[in-house]
C-alpha cells in the first residue's frame, strides 16, 4: 500500500512539474517581448527534460540567450549566451534535420548582436526551412513554424 501511494504521489508530481513542448511553444513566441515574458519562458525550459531532447534542450538554449539580454553585469549577459548557444549547437549537431531545431537557432541568429558573431547559418537555416517546410507532418507544428516564417525578420 505505502508503495502505491507513493508511486502516486510521484506520478502527480510528475505531471504537474514538468512542462510540455505545447506550453514551451506558446511562451516561445512572445519571450523576447518583455523581461517577464523571458523569465517565464526560461523557468518553463528548465521544468523539462531538456537534457534527454535535443529539442527542448535548444529551447532551453534559447531562453538562456534571451536571458543574456536582461542580465546586469557584461560576464552574466556572456555566460548565459555562450550556455544557450552550447545548447543550441549540441541539438542540431544531435538532430541536423530537424526543422525545428534550425527554426530556433534562425531566430537567435537573426536577433543576436553583431558582437557575439553568432549569425553564421542564417542564410542556411533560412533555406532549410523554406525547403523542407511542406514536410513536416505534424498539423500544429507545420502551422507553428510557417507562423514564425511570417514573422520573423530573417524572411523579410
Amino acid at each position: 500500500m505505502k508503495f502505491l501511494t507513493l508511486f502516486i504521489g510521484l506520478l502527480f508530481t510528475s505531471f504537474t512539474t514538468t512542462t510540455d513542448i505545447v506550453e514551451v511553444r506558446n511562451l516561445y513566441r512572445y519571450a523576447k517581448d518583455t523581461k517577464e515574458n523571458t523569465e517565464k519562458f526560461y523557468k518553463a525550459t528548465q521544468n523539462t527534460d531538456y537534457q534527454g531532447n535535443p529539442v527542448l534542450s535548444a529551447y532551453h538554449g534559447c531562453a538562456l540567450t534571451l536571458k543574456a539580454s536582461y542580465a546586469d553585469r557584461t560576464g552574466e549577459k556572456i555566460s548565459f549566451f555562450r550556455k544557450g548557444k552550447k545548447l543550441i549547437e549540441a541539438a542540431i549537431e544531435v538532430e541536423p534535420d530537424n526543422i525545428e531545431l534550425r527554426m530556433i537557432r534562425l531566430s537567435v541568429q537573426t536577433s543576436a548582436p553583431r558582437i557575439t558573431r553568432y549569425n553564421k547559418n542564417k542564410d542556411e537555416d533560412k533555406s532549410f526551412l523554406t525547403n523542407n517546410i511542406e514536410k513536416v507532418s505534424s498539423p500544429k507544428l507545420k502551422k507553428f513554424i510557417k507562423g514564425f516564417m511570417s514573422t520573423s525578420e530573417a524572411f523579410k
